[in-house]
């Protein structure tokens, strides 16, 4: 099982500047120890952003099928089985507009885990979730964790924080 981290930002504009300018290296102090080889360099990285990191052009299916295409990643997954995985069986013929907020949340997972990152960095997930939906994604990024995919959470919601199994508090 991968541990949860939650980097707490301060007051001040825009998003939590961590995740948007972020490297692995840069990361080390917030993820796990061990676990994973990095004698070929730094483990892979998935970004989820607020909404969800999807093309409107695109169906959901379309849109976790490109992400696995373009950082090169072949996994056993299938764009079914990460949409299944993330409470999205059925949907994936559905347009990113077309989806509730909770969803699109959900399908940005996906599309991220459609890379098989060894790490997930999460810039604000559930920012535009009320509270309900807040604890649903945070359940499956939870989830994710416990599949072996390290998550770091940027948020500034000490609610949100409280479900890591670290915080690190950025000033």
């Amino acid at each position: 099982m991968r541990r949860r981290a939650a980097v707490m930002a301060g007051p001040g504009p825009g998003s939590v500047p961590l995740v948007r300018f972020a490297v692995p290296g840069e990361c080390v102090a917030v993820l796990p120890t061990g676990g994973y080889d990095t004698s070929g360099g730094a483990p892979g990285v998935g970004v989820l952003l607020r909404r969800g990191n999807l093309f409107d052009h695109l169906t959901v299916e379309q849109n976790v099928l490109l992400a696995g295409r373009l950082v090169g990643r072949h996994t056993a997954a299938t764009a079914a089985d990460l949409l299944e995985l993330v409470g999205l069986a059925g949907r994936g013929d559905a347009y990113p507009r077309a989806l509730s907020a909770l969803e699109g949340a959900r399908a940005g997972v996906a599309v991220v885990l459609a890379g098989a990152p060894d790490v997930v960095l999460a810039d604000e997930p559930a920012g535009e979730l009320d509270g309900l939906a807040a604890l649903e994604l945070m359940d499956l990024l939870c989830a994710v964790a416990t599949c072996g995919t390290a998550v770091v959470v940027a948020t500034r919601d000490q609610g949100i924080a409280a479900g890591a199994h670290r915080i690190v508090r950025v000033a």
